[in-house]
């Protein structure tokens, strides 16, 4: 529609720097008045169920000074924009015309929109140019109207950005590794069967680590060392648990325990075996009565642990999944402990043992605004099934573990990575800015790997501040095995849309 202004109107927006009308934001940067009754104040496309649904919500910003007006945020990948209706609010004027792009070798095809406000335009071929003559004619703007459309799948999680390295050892084969978070830097611990290297990063993502042979009391079971707030722990082969504050001078907490569970703040859970049953424990012991663990309680094999806060709780949970009970069978729970018990949540896994599990976001976009939005998950990956064999398919939950499915294909393993059980996922941010960090990181031993993404790339950020630095939450993926075989590689991942300057 078009809407009329009084002068007043317009000698009131005169100070300001900006309006948002109904979806969209007006800027200006000098006197409006020096448009001369030619301003677009709002624009927004028109409902079209067949295109997307609330697509008359996309918000579009109008910037008078530069006569531009664009969705920051695109339409997500794939949306067919070659017919779509807008709807204009402007100043009163004599002439409106949006004017598409010329096919090669064609005629650029008009749409008067004072006659025809409802005709359906071709954004696909470029940028419409909008034409718009004042009421008495002495003033004409020619606007440039972009309807953006995501390059790329908005959330999905590739592994292919320089993103492969071998573990980090002086041991010359390695036959067993772990590697967790502790203290914000990664620990990853190698062993060969007769020797110890313990590997510590400020960030895997710059590939620099320092690495010390380490001695423990006796042989220990790697897939054990497991980190705390302030100590790392691990169980020897016989069962002795261990504790160190550094990961190289470890002291025995003359406690047997078959299995650590999982860590909850600075208390580590495991359990024990007394007389041929099972119980919880402890460490430090709380001195409580014994509690038998349930039948389908996993005592080997379970994924790493995952801490957060939900409304649900008044304290911080932990979560694990999968792993063996005690009859060896494979179980398919997730379990969470509130501080004081342990309870299943969900039964929703593929029973096996050894995923790799880490808190982490994908980039979804919200259907009603169509803005990019980040959203908390849980991604469990890999992992051995019950006829022994190892998968390469991610999971994914949205509700803290109370459901699981399988996650859509543009988070699933690139072809190049292979099918691996008890491996390890850590999450490091990394500072990214536009001076080409993430080129630098070739020169640091990583890999470069194929793309296998649909049109990947990096859009132009439309930031109205630019910003020139932001953190990526980079995922690592650390050994694993295939068979009996050790994997001795990191994989590093990213969802697509982190690795880009963000809008605001």
């Amino acid at each position: 529609m078009i809407k009329k202004k009084s002068i007043f109107l317009t000698l009131a927006l005169a100070g300001m720097m900006s309006v948002a009308s109904c979806n969209s934001d007006t800027v200006y940067e000098t006197d409006p008045s020096d448009f001369g009754g030619v301003a677009v104040t709002a624009f927004s496309l028109q409902s079209d169920k067949d295109v997307l649904n609330n697509l008359d919500s996309v918000f579009f910003s109008i910037d008078l000074v530069g006569a531009r007006i664009f969705n920051a945020n695109p339409l997500p990948y794939g949306t067919d924009v070659s017919s779509l209706a807008v709807t204009l609010t402007s100043d009163a004027c004599s002439e409106l015309k949006l004017i598409e792009s010329a096919s090669e070798g064609g005629t650029a095809n008009e749409v008067n929109y004072l006659t025809s406000p409802n005709e359906k335009i071709n954004f696909s071929k470029g940028p419409v140019h909008l034409k718009i003559v004042s009421v008495n004619g002495k003033n004409t703007r020619d606007y440039t109207v972009e309807v953006n459309v995501s390059k790329f799948v908005a959330d999905s999680l590739y592994w292919a950005q320089v993103d492969k390295t071998d573990l980090p050892t002086s041991l010359s084969t390695p036959t067993g590794q772990k590697t967790v978070k502790f203290k914000d830097k990664a620990y990853s611990l190698t062993a060969d069967g007769h020797e110890y290297c313990m590997a510590v990063s400020d960030n895997p993502y710059d590939n620099v680590w320092s690495k010390q042979a380490v001695t423990f009391p006796s042989d220990v079971d790697v897939r054990t060392f497991t980190a705390a707030d302030s100590r790392l722990f691990i169980l020897t082969e016989g069962g002795n648990l261990l504790w160190s504050a550094d990961g190289l001078s470890w002291t025995d907490t003359r406690d047997r325990w078959v299995a650590i569970t999982a860590p909850y703040g600075d208390i580590l859970l495991g359990v024990r075996e007394i007389e041929g049953d099972y119980y919880h424990a402890f460490f430090p012991d709380r001195n409580c009565p014994l509690e038998k663990i349930a039948d389908d309680f996993p005592v080997g094999g379970n994924s790493g642990a995952v801490v957060f806060d939900s409304k649900w709780s008044s304290s911080p949970q932990v979560i694990t999944m999968g792993g063996h009970g005690a009859d060896g069978s494979l179980l398919n729970g997730t379990w969470a402990f509130d501080g004081l018990d342990w309870a299943k949540l969900s039964d929703r896994l593929p029973a096996g043992e050894g995923y790799a599990v880490a808190d982490y976001m994908v980039s979804e976009t919200d259907t009603i605004t169509w803005r990019v939005k980040k959203s908390q998950v849980i991604l469990a990956i890999g992992g051995r099934t019950k006829d022994a064999t190892s998968t390469r398919e991610v999971y994914i939950s949205r509700d803290y573990g109370m459901n699981w499915s399988k996650a859509y294909d543009e988070l699933q393993l690139p072809k190049y990575i292979p099918a691996m059980a008890y491996a390890d996922l850590v999450v490091f941010d990394k500072l990214l800015s536009e001076d080409g960090a993430a080129v630098s990181a070739r020169r640091s031993g990583w890999m470069e790997m194929p793309v296998e993404l649909p049109l990947f790339g990096a859009p132009e950020s439309r930031a109205v501040k630019p910003i020139t630095s932001w953190d990526c939450p980079y995922l690592y993926l650390c050994g694993g095995m295939r068979g009996y075989d050790l994997q001795k590689t990191i994989w590093r991942g990213v969802i697509n849309q982190f690795t880009m300057r963000p809008l605001q």
